[in-house]
Formats: C-alpha cells, structure tokens, sequence
C-alpha cells in the first residue's frame, strides 16, 4: 500500500458516506478505555492486566492464607486462655487462708467459681473458633470447676457427710477453727 487512495479503498463505506448500521455497531461492541489502558500499560512496560480467573484465583488464595492466619491466632489464644485458667486451678492447691467456713470458706468458692466461669469462658471461645481438643480440655476444666465446688457445697447442705461426727458448717462457730 504505496498511496493513502489504496489503504481507504479497501474501506467498504455506503455510496452516500453515512456509515452503516452493522459498522455503527460493531464499533459500539468495543470497550475504547480499556482498549487505551491496555495501550497504555504495554507502552509503559507493565504487565497486562490480569483476567477475570487470575483475579479469583488470586482472591481465592488471599482469603485460604487469611483464614489460615486467623486459626493459628484462634490456636495460640485458646492455649493461652487454657493455660491461665489451669494456672489459676493450681493455685487452689496453694491456698494461704482457712477456708473450712466462714469468709475464707466464700472467698474460695468464688475462686472456685471464677475458674468455672473462665473454664466456660474457654469453652465458649474454642466452639466459636472450631477447636475440638481444646474445647473437650476447657470442657473438662468446667467439670473439675464443677466438682470442686460441689466438694464444697454438697457436705455442707448434708448431702454427702464424708465424716458424720463432724458436721461442715458454713458459719464459723468460735472455737471450731
């Protein structure tokens, strides 16, 4: 194509030099901005853009790594909550104060229940977050939670008298400590 006569002679145009209606069309098919970015981001050197599969596959991945990041952090906050309150179980063992009646006595049966309420607080924790085996350990704190208290309440409402000559009190009467 030496001369600009041959290049728009083979531009099939209508006798009157209106455009036809297919020609109107298929240029209104094409998509001129993304048509120029594409142009643009090869003169700049940059890669194309991605396509719609690259993209949700890309999504796809950011969201199994972020869900990942999440079930370690769930992990490591439930050991931590597991160990705090099986911390504060092993510190029942070493009691300073009276606690066979009277304030010592209450005293540690609210240490008693702040276990039961933080061994609940684990079980609620690991349910919400899908942690089977720390959900059964926190389930079995609430139940020793559970047993150490009724070790306290069940003899003193007469129910299981380890020694029926001595009778537990829950008021300390004088002379009995």
């Amino acid at each position: 194509m030496n001369s600009f006569r041959e290049a728009t002679s083979l531009i099939a145009l209508p006798a009157n030099g209106t455009e036809s209606r297919e020609a109107r069309h298929r240029m209104s098919d094409m998509d001129w901005g993304a048509e120029v970015r594409k142009l643009e981001r090869e003169f700049v050197g940059l890669p194309p853009e991605p396509t719609a599969g690259a993209l949700k596959a890309r999504q796809n991945a950011e969201r199994r790594a972020q869900e990942h990041r999440d079930a370690v952090k769930a992990r490591i906050g439930a050991t931590a909550r597991l160990v705090l309150v099986a911390s504060l179980a092993g510190a029942l063992y070493f009691w300073p104060y009276a606690r066979e009646c009277g304030s010592g006595l209450f005293a540690y049966m609210a240490a008693e229940a702040l276990i039961g309420s933080g061994a609940l607080w684990v079980v609620a924790f690991t349910w919400r977050h899908r942690l089977a085996r720390a959900h059964a350990v926190a389930f079995l704190m609430l139940l020793g939670a559970l047993a150490l208290l009724a070790a306290e309440v069940l003899p003193r409402v007469g129910y299981a008298r380890a020694d029926p000559t001595h009778l537990r009190q829950w008021w300390c009467v004088p002379g009995s400590r």
